[in-house]
């Protein structure tokens, strides 16, 4: 095992829990399993929320956030709605930020991004007759002129952050390729191959950090290393509500290969609450991050289920 591995396993929790020291901010929701295995649910933006939580109490960010211009989640602030690529990079940046302060020293911070094309087309989206948070009836920033790029051009956006944060000081450990077997529906991509993979970079504080390469071994025994192909959920319990989440395998294998057993996860942009669940499922003690009220709802309903009813697996 490489030196610039640290490994260790949270057994036991300290004597003073930080979450509830003096001037942390109080979750929305909460909750703690009878192994001691916690919960913690945040409403608001991400950029102002992860100033107010305690330094270094995260061992490992799992995260998708809105892609750019994808989808319309119906509540002010949303971050995928900004009028520039340059704007989604730098809210990015931000947040990035802020978990660097909550984000132990050995701690691992996996992201996952889809790409998007630059249509200027000159009207708006349309209706996406299987995705209603994909009916926009305004002017993409995507579909208007200005946006610097030839038409109908793939934007980048991945590897556009990617590079932001690693200029930011981040470490870019590997750009991971989670493919699928059916590609993503694109019914009006009639002149370029159909895209069947997205992007999950891993980023950590430096070269030291905990990561469990047993991981990377799937269901069948074989080793997949950096191309994970892995199956979108349909049967999703955020399906219906939340529109883009992403797979519980995928999510798993972040949280076994990054985050050491014991410890805590956190996703700054909770969506479904797939990392959340992911976690709890695992022995993870987790905290989400959620500007949308009707999420957050969502969210907490599900995790206060799972506290009683949810086995864990290890």
């Amino acid at each position: 095992m490489s030196n610039d591995v640290a490994t260790r396993s949270k057994t036991s929790k300290p004597e003073e829990d930080p979450w509830t020291a003096d001037g942390i901010l109080a979750p929305r929701s909460s909750g703690t399993r009878s192994d001691g295995v916690t919960w913690r649910l945040y409403e608001g933006d991400s950029r102002k929320v992860l100033q107010d939580l305690p330094s270094q109490s995260v061992d490992c960010v799992v995260t998708s956030p809105p892609y750019f211009w994808q989808r319309d989640y119906g509540v002010d602030g949303q971050f995928g709605k900004e009028p520039t690529i340059d704007g989604f990079v730098e809210n990015l940046r931000e947040t990035f930020d802020g978990l660097r302060n909550v984000l132990s020293k050995e701690g691992t911070a996996w992201l996952n991004l889809g790409d998007t094309y630059y249509s200027a087309k000159g009207r708006p989206h349309g209706h996406d007759a299987k995705h209603r948070k994909r009916r926009m009836d305004e002017l993409r920033a995507v579909d208007g002129p200005g946006l610097g790029l030839p038409r109908k051009s793939m934007i980048g956006i991945p590897w556009r952050v990617a590079l932001a944060l690693q200029g930011d000081g981040w470490t870019l450990r590997s750009a991971i390729i989670w493919a699928r077997e059916t590609s993503i529906p694109e019914p009006t991509a009639h002149d370029r191959p159909h895209r069947k993979y997205e992007h999950l970079f891993l980023f950590t504080k430096g070269p030291k950090y905990f990561f469990n390469r047993d991981a990377m071994i799937n269901e069948h025994g074989e080793n997949e290393e950096d191309i994970w192909v892995i199956e979108p959920d349909r049967k999703s319990k955020s399906r219906g509500k939340h529109y883009a989440p992403y797979p519980r395998k995928l999510v798993e294998r972040c949280v076994k290969a990054g985050c050491p057993e014991g410890g805590v996860t956190l996703d700054p942009f909770v969506g479904g609450g797939t990392t959340m669940s992911v976690s709890l499922q695992h022995g993870r003690s987790s905290v989400g991050i959620e500007l949308n009220p009707d999420f957050c709802d969502l969210v907490a309903e599900n995790m206060t289920m799972e506290d009683a009813t949810l086995p864990m697996e290890e």
